[in-house]
């Protein structure tokens, strides 16, 4: 069996970014493996490992099977990106190799191009680690691994698999931290009754000497004893509850806390025709890719726009907000719309997140606080500038200045949200759109999204 192993490898960019600590972890040539963890978590980095591209601080890479590397391709352009895509994942199927290293293989790629890609992968008669976000890539994987904190952790199954499992770690970390808090409180009272117990026990004292039962000499004596006993029996409590407090924090680390909270509007949304277009033509130089297009949409309703890439997507959408202008037709719009674009670019970069909140939503300081609130941003956290935001915090501070505030918009527009997202963050979108009780116009080859944002239409184009 030809195999790829590490053993105890570190590895760090610079003294201040740790990627991995000591880990472990073998890919052999039979199994496919997918690769998840949060941006920047180190996801690439393992790839590169593996390929030999670069070389663990400490450690060792064993390596006995034959690597074909295929790198995440990023373009402008949705169509020759799809081209891209293809044409490099045929010649990683054709290199025969024992383990094929993917990096975000399903990306660019429209639905006929992914089915192909997954038929491809499943009769290759040897091993695959992928890193990949595509959930419906992750089904098909027969493990799983995370990597988180410079750790790793292995998962043996597929997606489901790894969800249940994660479920499960996460309730015995909230089972752990409910019975810490039940433990420090017990001892918090053990506290109060050894309190209680000893000015029982001084008063009764000071009673016996002031009725001559007993000196002042012994009393203070009897005292002196059960204030020493008291102070080491409080010493071990104190040890106890910090031990507790302790554990809280770690717990407290490990707990996944991505919920956010849409407020419901105090207006009702649109109800009527949001979008109407009619005879629409729409040329790049001689190539043509509307002619005499129709199409409307109703406040309420949620639509995906399918289609191969280059067929128009992402060309109407940008019609429909006007960002490109059409030879000939009309294009109505009704309500307020937002659109939602692949890069994130709907913030000022140069300002923080409250400050982009007032500024999108309209509202007053205050209330912009109260937003980022609602969107897990508190206290200094609601000041950092756009600029330094992750990823993850990137798309929660959008939705927070989109549909944080009371006059949310009658539209969503979204061109393939889920992109250039980690799982995560995907989940925490979806948990957006699901409480958003507007309408959704999708372009978006991720099944999986789709299904849970109760998209309800799908018009397929060109």
């Amino acid at each position: 069996m030809a195999n790829i192993s590490l053993s105890n490898v570190s590895f760090s960019y610079d003294s201040y970014d740790t990627i991995f600590d000591s880990v472990s972890v073998s890919f052999n040539d039979f199994d496919k493996v997918a690769i998840v963890g949060d941006n920047g978590s180190g996801k690439t980095t393992l790839l590169k490992l593996l390929a030999g591209d670069i070389v663990p601080d400490k450690g060792t890479v064993t390596k006995s099977a034959s690597v074909y590397m295929l790198n995440q391709i990023n373009a402008l352009d949705s169509k020759s990106g799809g081209e891209r895509q293809s044409t490099e994942l045929r010649r990683a199927f054709d290199s025969g190799a024992e383990i094929l290293l993917l990096d975000e293989p399903t990306n660019n790629l429209d639905l006929d191009a992914k089915a192909k890609f997954f038929n491809d992968l499943m009769y290759y008669p040897f091993g695959a680690v992928i890193v990949s976000h595509d959930r419906e890539l992750l089904q098909k994987m027969d493990k799983i691994i995370e990597i988180s904190g410079g750790h790793i952790k292995v998962y043996g199954g597929n997606y489901d698999f790894y969800v249940e499992q994660k479920r499960a770690e996460q309730d015995a970390i909230y089972s752990k931290y409910v019975n810490s808090k039940k433990e420090v409180a017990r001892l918090n009272n053990t506290i109060n009754i050894a309190q209680n117990t000893r000015q029982h026990h001084e008063a009764k004292q000071a009673k016996d000497v002031s009725t001559a039962k007993r000196s002042k000499l012994a009393a203070n004596s009897l005292k002196g004893k059960s204030q020493e006993t008291e102070a080491k029996k409080r010493n071990i409590i104190q040890k106890k509850l910090n031990q507790q407090f302790d554990l809280q924090q770690s717990l407290s680390a490990q707990m996944i806390d991505d919920k956010i909270k849409i407020p419901l509007p105090n207006k009702p949304f649109y109800s009527k025709e949001l979008i109407q277009i009619s005879g629409l033509k729409f040329m790049y130089g001689t190539r043509t890719i509307f002619d005499n297009f129709d199409f409307t949409m109703y406040g309420g309703q949620r639509i995906r726009i399918t289609g191969k890439n280059g067929s128009g997507k992402s060309t109407l959408l940008k019609l429909i907000c006007g960002d490109l202008k059409a030879q000939s037709g009309t294009i109505k719009t009704f309500g307020k719309i937002a659109y939602l674009n692949q890069d994130l670019s709907v913030l000022n970069k140069n300002k923080n997140i409250v400050e982009n909140i007032m500024d999108i939503a309209n509202c007053l300081k205050h209330d912009a606080h109260v937003i980022a609130a609602n969107f897990g941003f508190r206290g200094d956290t609601s000041i950092k500038p756009v600029r330094v935001l992750s990823g993850g915090e990137l798309l929660k501070a959008t939705l927070a200045a989109i549909l944080g505030g009371d006059n949310q918009p009658d539209l969503l527009i979204l061109d393939e949200p889920t992109n250039n997202l980690e799982i995560k963050s995907i989940t925490i979108l979806e948990d957006a759109l699901n409480q958003y009780r507007g309408a959704i116009l999708l372009v978006s080859h991720d099944e999986i999204f789709a299904k849970n944002i109760k998209i309800d239409t799908t018009i397929h184009i060109g």
